[in-house]
């Protein structure tokens, strides 16, 4: 459970961290991998549909996820949301730079 919980904020970073906070799936589970949340393409999406059901993301035109802002805020420690772990302001440095 913890390591779901984690993988979901992950991607809510992931989102946070790019122009228009939005990556197709594959570039989604790309950044996952490279912060140590391997995972398959159906994993990913799945964790997307959570998160697009508790209004933390969005489906663009089925194929990119794009953040909202209760997303955003989420990802960045302004808010909490049951199911996810709590995200503390992020060192972004750890992340690798983000392809589109």
């Amino acid at each position: 459970m913890t390591e779901e919980r984690s993988r979901r904020l992950a991607v809510l970073i992931a989102l946070s961290l790019v122009d228009g906070y939005r990556l197709p799936l594959p570039a989604l589970r790309e950044q996952l991998e490279a912060v140590d949340y391997p995972s398959s393409l159906d994993r990913t999406r799945t964790d997307c549909a959570w998160l697009a059901e508790q209004g933390l993301l969005t489906v663009d035109g089925g194929t990119a996820f794009v953040l909202t802002e209760r997303g955003l805020d989420v990802a960045t420690g302004r808010a909490r949301v049951h199911g996810l772990s709590h995200c503390r302001p992020v060192d972004t440095g750890n992340w690798p730079e983000i392809n589109q």
